[in-house]
């Protein structure tokens, strides 16, 4: 008979004190080595043949910046409302600018990313429609 048979069997002629509840752990913040220990690795450091972790948190950004400029004015193009011809506009003119001071003009966040600057204005001339 294995060990813990015969404990139980021992045991069951005793009487068992009532299980003592646990302490309800408050709300709020995990304790520290819960906290600590799910915070180890970074999913770019699991996963690096991903393409958005080759390139830093800040030209991440910058890329995103680009591609929703561009989705707009891909989208507002046609617009009839004043408020989407008006971002329709200011974004038109941030890529036509050559303003290098501000660190998300259009020069700096084309030189950040690796593109050239030509080549993305002939690219997004070639999606939009020549102006009515």
């Amino acid at each position: 008979m294995a060990w813990h048979v015969r404990t139980l069997a021992l045991g069951s002629d005793r009487e068992t004190p009532p299980a003592c509840p646990r302490p309800r752990r408050g709300r709020g913040r995990p304790p520290i080595h819960l906290s600590a220990a799910l915070n180890l690795l970074l999913p770019s450091q699991v996963f690096p043949q991903f393409p958005g972790s080759r390139l830093g948190g800040e030209k991440r950004l910058m890329l995103a910046v680009l591609q929703d400029a561009i989705a707009i004015l891909l989208k507002h193009r046609n617009a009839a409302d004043p408020r989407a011809q008006r971002l329709y506009f200011e974004t038109a003119e941030w890529i036509r600018s050559e303003d290098a001071e501000w660190p998300f003009s259009f020069v700096n966040v084309c030189d950040a990313v690796g593109f050239s600057r030509s080549s993305v204005r002939r690219a997004i001339a070639r999606l939009l429609p020549a102006p009515r």
